[in-house]
């Protein structure tokens, strides 16, 4: 594992490790777990912090936008809030401290040992352009008969009203074949290992100002609009241990 770690150390200007004040037992475990990543754990915002009636007077979070954006028309809880603002303010560090690539781990994520190695692969397989690359993620992954099925249907629910996605999000729903290591992202889920460029830090900024996406709704709605080049890892070298089990990476605001 350490030849992998060495490498990353080597890759990204910085990795951050997303974590709060109160999550200690978690921080304990992740300096176990990734001994030898030179990685900085950066505070999140913790839920029990604020007060959302707060946060839409100021302008940090749009109820309004938000309800518009959601599949079903709801708003965001707070622990979705916390989250996302979190991830939000490693952008803006990142951005201050003129990183050009980063590595975003959230404190829940533990390293798959028999896949990491592959990590120079992946790496060297990635477009000049690549602005977003997932090492952890969850759905949308194949594509076949029954998924365009699917996306038939998602097409026909757009065109009569019924369902908010944009015709580019259902066309680019699934990921799509690109390299052995490597496949062109979807709308996927998890935010809990990823890779981003200065660019797409750029980029997720504007769109998360106010605060309305989901954390990892941000990020699959930027790529499934083509506002970020997006890729997925063949195979994952990140997992989750929330609950013992693979879970939505919003679960440390919980």
């Amino acid at each position: 594992m350490q030849p992998s770690f060495d490498l990353m150390n080597a890759y990204f200007d910085k990795i951050y490790v997303l974590t709060l004040h109160r999550a200690t037992e978690r921080q304990a475990q992740i300096n176990t777990l990734l001994k030898g990543l030179n990685f900085q754990f950066f505070w999140g915002v913790d839920n029990k912090t604020f007060e959302k009636n707060a946060l839409i007077e100021a302008g940090i979070y749009s109820e309004e936008k938000a309800i518009q954006l959601q599949r079903y028309n709801k708003p965001m809880t707070p622990g979705q809030i916390g989250c996302s603002w979190s991830h939000v303010k490693i952008y803006e560090d990142m951005m201050m401290n003129q990183y050009k690539k980063v590595l975003i781990l959230e404190d829940d994520v533990f390293p798959i040992t028999d896949t990491l190695p592959l990590f120079e692969k992946i790496i060297a397989s990635l477009p000049p352009n690549w602005e977003l690359l997932y090492f952890d993620y969850d759905k949308n992954t194949t594509y076949g008969l029954t998924d365009r099925l699917k996306q038939f249907v998602y097409h026909v629910q757009s065109s009569l009203g019924f369902l908010k996605w944009s015709k580019s999000t259902i066309q680019h729903l699934y990921a799509q074949p690109y390299s052995p290591f490597l496949k062109k992202a979807g709308y996927h889920m998890y935010t809990s290992a990823y890779a981003i460029t200065n660019k797409a830090a750029q980029t997720l900024l504007k769109e998360q100002t106010p605060i309305a996406h989901v954390a990892d709704h941000l990020l699959a709605h930027c790529i499934t609009n083509q506002k970020i080049t997006g890729f997925i890892s063949i195979p994952k070298l990140f997992g989750q241990l929330s609950q013992g089990n693979i879970k939505q990476a919003n679960s440390y605001v919980d």
